[in-house]
């Protein structure tokens, strides 16, 4: 910001449904601003057609085309100030809940609520906004976050991002009375927030209405500096245009103390990665599965299946009711039934600790292997968790600072997020191919006495492959029984490597041909039995067998001596085809 601006934002009644009736009022708001010398003016949410009910939105739902609204927008041809004024935007046969973005007798753009409430959805039958635009107007660059938006950073953070100093956040608050104190105190608590944290004005502009018995809109807008101080507040239940002057100095010390260009690059990049990490299913029978597998198998919530699948959670939540797919859990397997295995959703971290050693994990590498005791007792297996080769580290299921960059990571190479195959019978298989031709993958195979697990890697490359050393994780920490790991609880006789319950009582049990190095991590919890690759000359494939299995009693060594007697060494004598 160059220069001091005014922003002015209208607290007022909105007349449901009557976009006539709206209009005149803005004209009327129009004026005064212009009077004062305002550069901005916002108005309420919706507040050309109302919000009340679905009638009221179908009735002042409009074309962008509509001759009122046109009539409105070449009126500001006349003046310099920007206006921002809320409606129900209809496009084809979907609404909006939108804000018109005028100045110059032309309309800059609009902006659609991105991130509409349980109501807004199933209620008004809003269709949500998918882009967040900024506007440049007086020297200043604004976006818009609509009510809902404001409880959340993304949407003003993806505004910031991209160079606005304003945010503008129509608000339509209709709130039962008991619970007004309460939702003020929210409300403005999330904007100091937003102000202070991304260093921007923020401008509410809410409703006031007493109409409806049991409901109120209380008010309550503001303009706060980046401080998170009001530059200009309204009074509660009373129709008033409020105005502010905004300066450069707001921006500045000793206003503000910290600017967004201090974070750094890798942590920009950490975040990014983060808020990606999801897996948004292909179609309505890919929904499904993930629903059963989180909600029944895993015992997700509806906001874990949210995050997991990069839905909103009215979506999850609409669309499990619609599948009726409910909260309960699978059944326990019934005596001599296999082990169940299911492929790792995401959205939930697959460790109890050492989360900084496991940044935006990898579902792709990993599944989950249920206790046969309990519905949803599950360990987490990483198949592969890393693959070291000559050079360093070959490949890393998730992100780690602290770790060797791969050569794909020094290189900016992106690696596909893939899927395990779900094969006949619960077993699963995948693989990879990474950028200089390499290749790995993996199969598990369940049974009743346990898991025949595969790891195998085929040399594309032109270069013969040594010292492949592989890192497999079984996480423990989704086993209540099992996720305190101390000394005495572990085994750890290459090629196995053991945990049990407090009770000791039961026991994992995994082993891997090749094995070694048998270790444990008990911050994680977790444990490993790593084997290792023999050399792969170019155009060979190499493989590997593992083991896991879960064993009820306290004789360990016994079973490990039935395990060796019956593995012959872990060489299973027939391998499934993956």
């Amino acid at each position: 910001m160059q220069h001091d601006i005014l922003i002015s934002a209208y607290q007022g009644l909105c007349r449901e449904g009557d976009v006539t009736a709206n209009l005149a009022t803005a004209r009327s708001v129009v004026a005064e601003a212009r009077a004062r010398g305002s550069h901005f003016l916002a108005f309420p949410e919706t507040f050309l057609s109302g919000y009340e009910s679905p009638e009221a939105v179908q009735r002042g739902a409009r074309p962008v085309t509509d001759p009122e609204i046109q009539a409105f927008v070449a009126e500001s041809a006349g003046h310099e100030m920007v206006i921002l004024v809320g409606r129900v935007q209809r496009v084809g046969e979907a609404v909006y809940n939108s804000i018109l973005v005028i100045q110059h007798g032309q309309l800059l753009g609009t902006y659609a609520k991105a991130l509409l409430t349980g109501g807004d959805a199933r209620d008004l039958h809003f269709a949500p906004g998918r882009s967040v635009p900024v506007f440049e107007a007086h020297g200043v660059r604004f976006g818009i976050a609509v009510c809902h938006d404001s409880s959340f950073p993304h949407v003003a953070m993806a505004a910031r991002l991209q160079g606005a100093e304003v945010l503008f956040t129509p608000h339509y608050n209709e709130i039962g009375a008991a619970g007004v104190e309460d939702h003020m105190q929210w409300v403005r608590n999330c904007h100091i927030g937003l102000a202070c944290q991304l260093k921007m004005v923020v401008v509410r502009a809410n409703i006031v209405k007493t109409g409806r018995p049991g409901l109120v809109s209380y008010g309550d807008s503001f303009i706060l500096g980046p401080q998170g101080l009001p530059l200009a507040q309204a009074k509660r239940f009373r129709e008033e245009l409020i105005t502010a002057r905004v300066t450069p100095a707001h921006f500045q010390p000793p206003t503000v103390w910290a600017d967004l260009g201090e974070v750094p690059g890798w942590l920009r990049t950490t975040l990014a990665r983060l808020l990606e990490d999801y897996r948004p299913p292909r179609d309505e029978a890919d929904l499904r599965y993930w629903l059963e597998t989180m909600v029944h198998g895993h015992g997700y919530s509806a906001g874990e299946a949210a995050s997991a699948l990069g839905l909103g959670l009215a979506d999850v939540q609409d669309a499990l009711r619609r599948l009726g797919v409910a909260g309960e859990p699978l059944p326990v397997p019934p005596p001599g039934a296999s082990l169940r295995v299911l492929p790792y959703p995401g959205g939930r971290h697959p460790r109890r600790g050492f989360f900084d050693g496991a940044v935006a994990p990898q579902r792709e590498t990993k599944f989950s292997v249920f206790a046969p005791w309990a519905a949803q007792d599950y360990a987490v297996v990483d198949l592969p968790e890393a693959i070291w080769w000559q050079h360093g580290l070959l490949y890393l299921a998730h992100e780690h600072d602290a770790a060797p960059p791969t050569p794909w990571r020094q290189q900016g190479i992106r690696l596909p997020p893939l899927e395990w195959d779900r094969l006949p019978g619960g077993s699963l298989a995948g693989h990879r191919v990474l950028p200089n031709g390499v290749a790995f993958g993996a199969g598990v195979c369940p049974g009743p006495d346990g898991l025949r697990l595969e790891l195998w890697l085929e040399n594309g490359a032109a270069e013969p492959l040594r010292d492949l050393r592989v890192q497999i994780c079984v996480m423990l920490g989704r086993l209540p029984e099992f996720a305190d790991q101390p000394p005495q609880s572990r085994v750890l006789q290459a090629p196995f490597a053991a945990c049990r319950n407090a009770a000791g009582t039961r026991w994992l049990i995994t082993a891997w041909e090749g094995c070694q190095r048998a270790w444990a991590n008990p911050a994680c919890p977790c444990i490993h039995s790593d084997p290792q690759f023999p050399d792969c000359p170019p155009g060979e494939r190499r493989h590997l067998q593992g083991w896991l299995s879960f064993y009820e009693g306290s004789d360990i060594e016994a079973e490990l001596c039935r395990l060796r007697e019956r593995q012959n060494g872990l060489r299973l004598a027939a391998r499934p085809e993956w």
